[in-house]
This record gives structure tokens, sequence and C-alpha cells, in this order.
């Protein structure tokens, strides 16, 4: 992969309601659906075989939830492209999130298959993030 690949800084995910979302971010609610979209369970595949960027000790709980349940550890994924938070896939799973309609074609032209991302590959995209964050 080339460097420039990685200057591509997008984020999935970052919904106002979640302690790792963004306060100007978009509303997780708002972005809940009655029905699954098209290709849902291809794309909720595809969100947790990202290639993990980093693990934190934090655990992340479904704030849609009555009792708030433990979904998982948070982490951050990658296909060089995007990035988005381990508990989007379940979002996406159990309340049929919309998700950004470039982000979707884009999992699409890829078939719904995450690239395999070597260590070395992971480094750079970590050195590209922070670069691009402290410019």
């Amino acid at each position: 992969m080339s460097r420039e690949s990685y200057h591509v800084r997008r984020f999935l995910g970052e919904f106002h309601e979640l302690e790792h979302g963004r306060p100007d971010g978009p509303s997780l609610r708002a972005a809940v659906r009655d029905e699954a979209g098209p290709d849902e369970l291809r794309l909720v595949q595809y969100l947790r075989s990202g290639a993990v960027l980093a693990a934190t000790a934090s655990s992340v709980h479904d704030v849609l939830s009555p009792g708030h349940e433990l979904i998982d550890g948070l982490r951050l994924h990658t296909d060089a492209q995007w990035f988005w938070y381990s508990d989007l896939a379940h979002y996406v799973e159990r309340y049929h999130v919309a998700l950004d309609e470039e982000f979707l074609q884009h999992a699409r032209d890829q078939d719904f298959t995450s690239p395999q991302l070597s260590l070395t590959d992971l480094v750079k995209i970590e050195e590209t993030l922070f670069e691009s964050e402290d410019s």
C-alpha cells in the first residue's frame, strides 16, 4: 500500500450519545431503523473483520438497551480508508443503524471483504493518523 492511501481519514459511528463519540457527532438514536438494510449481515461481518488499529481496556455498553448491557472491549478498526469503533457492528446488527452511504459503497466495492493489513501497514496508518492530528 502506498503512503498516500493512508491520508484519507474518515470515521464512522462517532455518535454523540457514546462516550467515545464526538459532542458534535450525529445522533445514534436518529440512525436507528425498523428493518435491516440491504446486505446488513455482510456489512456487520465487514465491520467486525476490520484490522484492529488500537485496543483499550475500556468496556463499551449498549446505550440504547434498558440495562446498558456490555457489548465488548473498545477497539478502533480500520480498512486503511475508514475507521470505526468495535461497538458499531453491534448497533448495525441489533438496531439496523444506518451508515454513511459513501462507506456502504466502499464496502460493496470491496465485496464486503476487509483487506488483510500487515503490521507494517498498521504502523504506517497510525503514524499518518497522528501526523494529521498534529497538523
